[in-house]
């Protein structure tokens, strides 16, 4: 399998992953000829296609996560791009999104949490997160994600949160390689915060591989829909029951019954 990475001059996080990665890997040249690298002085989410070589296997986007609000807390997540939605206001094109692998997402997520807790980094308190899909690029064409430190520029420089996500996507690489890893239902998921607590932790307790995650404030059409079922290799669809509008629940299973696709509550 071949991957490329991709980050972004102006992103201090991303370059912050991307030096420390380099470290870790001299070690690791078996891990390493499968890795290709990307750099661009341009903004990730305005990126296109166009502007990635094709022929990869793997898409991982290195970059900082910016946060709203009043001291939000430092966190290190993972995420699909893309625009649920006809809005692409920050990047790629509306209501399209990037094909996705569910084991490489929760691999990532799962080995970014364990390396997290460890003596040498739990003093960071990062918190672990998956996102639901959000923001460009949208139309790369093999499975993509993003993997993040944030939430503000002082994260972003942390050395040890760009050795965290390092290591984690070292260890990803090697277990995709050496398929060394558990066997478990992969699925798309629906509802929600945008931070997605719910399937976070039935990733990190090792109950499914999750794809997609469509959180309750995305009210997606059946072009979105069927974009996910085609884009993401995926055994059964998982609801957050409680995290969804009843008026979406229907609708959606409807288009999963009529699909026939098996969906089940969380």
């Amino acid at each position: 399998m071949r991957y490329l990475l991709i980050y972004s001059t102006k992103d201090p996080a991303g370059m912050n992953i991307k030096e420390n990665l380099d470290t870790i890997l001299e070690e690791n040249n078996n891990i390493r000829k499968n890795i290709s690298y990307l750099e661009t002085e341009e903004d990730l989410t305005a990126l296109s296609q166009e502007d990635i070589p094709k022929g990869f296997d793997y898409y991982i986007f290195l970059s900082k996560h910016r946060s709203s609000g009043e001291n939000p807390p430092p966190t290190l997540t993972v995420h699909i791009p893309g625009n649920l939605t006809v809005d692409n206001l920050f990047g790629g094109n509306p209501e399209e999104v990037c094909p996705c692998d569910s084991i490489l997402n929760s691999l990532l997520l799962r080995n970014i949490s364990r390396y997290s807790k460890e003596e040498r980094y739990k003093h960071l308190n990062f918190q672990v997160s998956f996102e639901g899909v959000h923001h460009g690029p949208s139309d790369i064409a093999a499975p993509t994600v993003f993997v993040e430190i944030g939430s503000t520029e002082r994260e972003w420089k942390i050395k040890e949160g760009g050795e965290i996500i390092g290591r984690a996507i070292m260890d990803t690489v090697h277990q995709l390689a050496s398929k060394r890893y558990d066997l478990l239902d992969k699925v798309i998921a629906f509802g929600g915060g945008h931070y997605a607590p719910k399937f976070t932790k039935l990733v990190l307790e090792g109950r499914y591989y999750v794809g997609y995650i469509v959180p309750k404030y995305a009210k997606v059409s059946d072009k979105i829909l069927n974009q996910l079922i085609e884009k993401q290799d995926f055994d059964y669809v998982i609801l957050d029951w409680k995290g969804l509008r009843g008026e979406d629940k229907k609708r959606y299973i409807k288009f999963f019954e009529d699909n026939n696709i098996f969906w089940k509550k969380v």
